[in-house]
């Protein structure tokens, strides 16, 4: 049966949310960003491993005595890219991994997801013949734009989701997307796309937004309760 393995990236600095830290790092209650993401997933049964990767030069993650689960192992593995960083992960763990064992990516700075929605996440994609990412629609009218700022269509709003993360493909497939891509996809479902695949959309939360900006740190805060993490 095929195992489940988890990769986070965490090589970013975090630039636009202008601490001093990246936003990984930074403390919500009694942990920082990084470890409450990987202590939601360690509690996903189904998950064999999971892989934190953090820059060659990164030294915050000493300075926070992190705790980490069992199941976690930091590689020094970013790239100067996500795409580089999820591929040179992917690497490190070839050992341990079956070619068609899942690769599970989740971001690093994405907490509001929790055990139940991970859970349904892999039961739904897992099924599936190419695999899959979390998203929600869309709710605002998209408006297409030139590079002046003029509007030149409106898109169907129905067509259109926001993509989210987990996102989970097997590992031959992804490690091929990423080697095969011309240029640097913004996430890797981009990637199999360009094999000409169609992965599966599950149905996230818009409460599983990426902390970004400065007051994305306080909008977490809100949605976030650590006290309920790991029991749903």
């Amino acid at each position: 049966m095929a195992k489940i393995h988890l990769i986070i990236p965490a090589a970013g600095t975090g630039s636009r949310i202008g601490n001093s830290i990246p936003k990984q790092f930074s403390s919500i209650g009694s942990k920082t960003i990084i470890e409450w993401i990987d202590f939601i997933f360690s509690n996903v049964s189904s998950i064999d491993s999971i892989s934190i990767a953090v820059s060659p030069k990164e030294h915050y993650i000493e300075n926070i005595r992190h705790r980490f689960s069992s199941k976690t192992t930091v590689y020094k593995s970013g790239g100067s890219t996500r795409s580089a960083t999820v591929l040179n992960t992917l690497n490190q763990i070839k050992k341990n991994v079956d070619k068609s064992d899942w690769i599970m990516i989740h971001d690093a700075a994405r907490l509001g997801i929790n055990e139940s929605m991970v859970n349904n996440f892999i039961s739904e994609i897992g099924s599936h013949k190419v695999g899959g990412i979390m998203a929600i629609p869309v709710v605002d009218t998209v408006k297409r734009v030139d590079k002046s700022g003029v509007i030149i269509g409106t898109e169907n709003r129905n067509e259109i989701w926001l993509a989210q993360t987990p996102q989970m493909f097997r590992y031959k497939l992804l490690k091929q997307a990423i080697e095969k891509f011309n240029g640097f996809p913004t996430d890797e479902c981009e990637a199999v796309e360009s094999l000409g695949k169609k992965p599966k959309i599950f149905l996230g939360s818009p409460n599983n937004f990426k902390v970004t900006y400065p007051e994305d740190m306080e909008h977490i805060k809100v949605v976030f309760n650590p006290d309920s993490k790991g029991k749903k």
